[in-house]
């Protein structure tokens, strides 16, 4: 599945939240408001189990678009690849 269709067909939720306000993500997954910056950018902190793997969107754009390995499906990124 390419990036760009992962939300096709969804409708996006937009929210305001201070620092320190959190949204849930089904039940187990938490993402907070940690610091916000003058320069219009914001630092979340996000809460997940260790089997659901959170990457940034340009992260993704990478795999999904990384070539087949040997067996047909695409190359998981290493532990390394994952910056906080």
């Amino acid at each position: 599945m390419a990036a760009n269709n992962i939300m096709e067909g969804s409708i996006m939720l937009v929210l305001s939240r201070k620092v320190g306000e959190s949204i849930f993500i089904n039940e187990s997954i938490r993402v907070t408001v940690v610091q916000s910056a003058k320069n219009g950018r914001i630092r979340l902190g996000i809460d997940a189990p260790p089997e659901v793997r959170v990457l940034r969107e340009e992260l993704t754009k990478s795999c999904f678009n990384s070539s087949p390995s040997k067996n047909g499906k695409a190359e998981s990124l290493s532990p390394s690849a994952q910056l906080p």
